[in-house]
């Protein structure tokens, strides 16, 4: 994965500054740093939220 790729969560979910993120969402790669990713992630009205995931916790959109 890189920079750019949309990916989706299989983290089980979670709550984030009030936010529900879902297993499953798509999110897109913005950075990766070592073991970690930092993700933009939409909520349903469609408001992005920049969130620091493991890559573990990411697999590639099909």
């Amino acid at each position: 994965m890189k920079p750019g790729d949309k990916a989706k969560l299989t983290k089980q979910t979670f709550l984030h500054k009030g936010i529900f993120i879902f297993t499953g969402s798509t999110v897109e790669i913005k950075e990766i740093q070592n073991e970690k990713a930092i993700v933009v992630y939409n909520d349903k009205e469609g408001y992005p939220h920049d969130l620091e995931m493991n890559l573990a916790d990411l697999a590639p959109v099909s």
